[in-house]
């Protein structure tokens, strides 16, 4: 034993008894049936399996809930498209006028060509005289 050993706490309690890792081990059994002794803050804390449960599921709710939201931050990927003086000119003007931003006016238009019969859109796509 040394002298750390006899002091005494700040509230002038004793200092509880120390464990050894066989006894912390040895807890474990308690531990996972809601009831330990050794790593508890009150020994007259126990778990009722229901309510274990129901916070485990609470929590999957909440990782899954984090998981969407994560995902659902970042719709978008970047990417780069050439496009001539005209179709820039042409874009810059639909943004102006609609007050949109060109990135999402370009996926007003491509989610309209993909909505269309596909004939339509074979039609449309080869009859074009774009450049």
């Amino acid at each position: 034993m040394s002298l750390s050993d006899l002091k005494k706490s700040k509230d002038g309690k004793p200092r509880k008894k120390a464990f050894t890792v066989d006894e912390f081990i040895a807890d474990a059994e308690n531990y996972a049936k809601g009831t330990p002794e050794i790593v508890s803050e009150s020994k007259n804390q126990t778990v009722n399996l229901q309510q274990a449960l129901a916070a485990a599921k609470q929590f999957e709710v909440k990782k899954q809930a984090e998981r969407r939201k994560s995902k659902a931050g970042k719709p978008f990927r970047h990417a780069t498209f050439t496009l001539s003086e005209e179709a820039i000119e042409q874009l810059q003007e639909l943004a102006k006028d609609s007050q949109l931003a060109k990135s999402h006016i370009i996926r007003i238009l491509i989610d309209e060509l993909c909505n269309k019969d596909q004939q339509k859109k074979l039609n449309k796509l080869l009859d074009s005289n774009v450049s």
